[in-house]
């Protein structure tokens, strides 16, 4: 089920529709216009559409940033609960053999 919302950016108001009890779209639309009104601050005019696109760009640098990260956390994740699962073997092994 979705819902409707409307959320101003950059000036402009949208009405949008999502996912009921996803991330609230008004939250979304507040992080969207910050990173443009960010990037339009200290630069030359641009057109909207073009602080559109290096907003856009600037916040899927940030998600593979993230992204990546979380790789690596998960990867090491992974490596310690290996070397714990083998720990846990061992110590089983050592069990048993010392209970026969």
């Amino acid at each position: 089920m979705t819902q409707s919302s409307k959320i101003k950016i950059y000036g402009k108001t949208y009405t949008i529709k999502t996912p009921q009890g996803a991330i609230d779209p008004q939250e979304l639309a507040e992080f969207v216009d910050s990173k443009m009104q960010e990037l339009s601050t200290g630069s030359a005019k641009m057109s909207t559409l073009d602080l559109g696109v290096l907003t856009a760009l600037n916040v899927a640098h940030e998600l593979a940033l993230l992204r990546l990260e979380f790789e690596t956390l998960k990867d090491k994740q992974e490596a310690r609960q290996e070397e714990w699962n083998q720990r846990i073997s061992s110590l089983v092994t050592t069990v048993k053999s010392g209970l026969a």
